[in-house]
C-alpha cells in the first residue's frame, strides 16, 4: 500500500469548506500536498454532481461558471470510475451504516458509501469533516483526514 495509501479522496464537505474558508489546519495540509503534487487527490462522479450542484446552488462564488468549477476539479483530481463492485460495496456500507448512525438518528448518503466503498477497495485516505462519512469510514478501517 506504499504509493496507493498517500492517494486521498477528497469528499464535497473538503471541496466545500475549502470554498468558504472553513477548512482546518490538517485539512489545508492535506490540500496544499495535493496541489503542489506532492499526494494524489481523487475524486469520482458523485463528487463532481455534488460539488457542480453546489456551484448551481450559488454556494461557490469563486467560479463565474460551471465549467469553471469543473476546470478546477479536472486540474486538481484525478478521476476515479465507479463500478458495479465498487456500489455492490457501497450498498453493503450503506446497510451496515444503518446500525451505526442510528443513535445518532442520521444516515448516510449515497455519495459518500460510494466514496467509502472506493477508499476501502483501492486502500486510499479519504479528506472530509463530514461526521456520518467519518464515524462509518473509520469503523470501516479506511483512514479519514480531517
Amino acid at each position: 500500500m506504499g504509493e496507493q495509501a498517500q492517494t486521498t479522496i477528497v469528499d464535497t464537505y473538503a471541496l466545500m469548506a475549502e470554498a468558504t474558508g472553513e477548512i482546518t489546519k490538517d485539512a489545508r495540509k492535506a490540500l496544499d500536498a495535493i496541489r503542489t503534487k506532492k499526494v494524489d487527490g481523487v475524486i469520482h462522479p458523485l463528487i463532481t454532481y455534488e460539488f457542480l450542484t453546489q456551484y448551481h446552488r450559488k454556494r461557490l462564488p469563486a467560479f463565474d461558471s460551471s465549467e469553471e468549477a469543473l476546470e478546477f476539479l479536472n486540474t486538481y483530481f484525478g478521476i476515479e470510475s465507479l463500478t458495479n463492485d465498487t456500489a455492490s460495496t457501497a450498498s453493503e456500507i450503506k446497510m451496515k451504516s444503518l446500525t451505526t448512525l442510528k443513535v445518532m438518528k442520521r444516515h448516510l448518503a449515497s455519495c459518500d458509501a460510494l466514496t467509502i466503498a472506493l477508499a476501502k477497495i483501492k486502500g486510499y485516505r479519504i479528506l472530509s469533516g463530514d461526521q456520518d462519512l467519518t464515524l462509518v469510514a473509520r469503523k470501516e478501517g479506511v483512514i479519514v483526514i480531517w
